[in-house]
């Protein structure tokens, strides 16, 4: 070949390739989607809609999804929505705090690498039962419903919550759980006894001792088990608003074995010990 062709290929070579990404960006394909314009948004259409029919249904007095809107057409730049800078995948909606109101859409399920969902604390007021769509959010690693007014059995599709590692959701309601044994893999469990009924669960404490990966316990208002010694990576330990009377020194013995080592933090506010402290503690 000509060697005076050489410039004139590589000219070539770098034209296609320059407009193949061109054309890999405007069609969305490298995350996100276009709009009318070409402009690409971060945001996959699909999940933008799955949020606009999520916020529809409820009550929001304070705007505090004002920029959820049709015309904002990048979702994740919408308050308390993270996505995947890559992807544009919607990857976390945190609403704590956000004073609303209503019924848990099932447009969540369209955000399907959805890992973190937080709708908790007192202003938010989400009622009905615990949606059994959540089940099939099986990309969740922490699920915080906590202070809302939902009701019913937990469903057993939260069984197929195999990645959840964070667990909140104590004071919901008038909850009751069936079957906790879905609750082994996880590494921080609240389930306060204000709202959650484990009347039905006799088991109950052998199972929260099967979970070996829990680093974080509150279980306030329950009552304080008799033995918690298997918990080798448990570093917090919640037990407050407990009315029975314990002796300290029995509880801490009922915290042998690897739990008494682990143990960095224990909150027994407002509860009932007797006895003096070791000279050990």
């Amino acid at each position: 070949m000509n060697p005076c062709l050489f410039p004139f290929f590589s000219l070539l070579l770098l034209l296609i390739v320059t407009t193949t990404a061109s054309q890999l960006v405007a069609t969305g394909k490298g995350g996100g989607d276009a709009n009318a314009n070409g402009v690409v948004n971060k945001c996959l259409n699909k999940e933008r809609l799955a949020l606009l029919l999520f916020k529809a249904p409820l009550q929001d007095p304070d705007g505090s999804l004002s920029t959820w809107t049709a015309d904002e057409r990048d979702c994740c730049e919408w308050s308390g929505v993270t996505c995947n800078n890559q992807t544009g995948r919607v990857t976390e909606l945190d609403l704590q705090y956000y004073n609303l109101g209503g019924e848990i859409s099932n447009s969540l399920l369209n955000l399907s690498y959805l890992n973190h969902l937080d709708l908790s604390q007192y202003v938010n007021s989400f009622h009905g039962n615990l949606p059994t769509i959540i089940g099939s959010m099986t990309r969740l690693s922490y699920l915080n419903l906590e202070f809302n007014n939902l009701y019913g059995t937990i469903p057993p599709e939260f069984g197929n919550l195999t990645n959840l590692q964070y667990l909140h959701l104590d004071s919901v309601g008038r909850c009751s759980v069936d079957n906790s044994e879905w609750l082994s893999h996880l590494q921080s469990l609240r389930m306060d006894g204000n709202g959650i009924s484990l009347a039905k669960q006799n088991h109950w404490v052998d199972v929260i001792r099967s979970l070996r990966k829990l680093s974080f316990l509150s279980l306030d208002g329950y009552g304080i088990p008799k033995y918690l010694g298997n918990l080798c990576s448990l570093k917090t330990l919640y037990f407050d608003e407990n009315s029975a009377v314990v002796k300290f020194p029995d509880f801490l013995d009922n915290l042998s074995g690897c739990t008494s080592l682990a143990l960095k933090e224990l909150d027994a506010s407002n509860s009932q010990f007797t006895g003096s402290l070791s000279d050990d503690i």
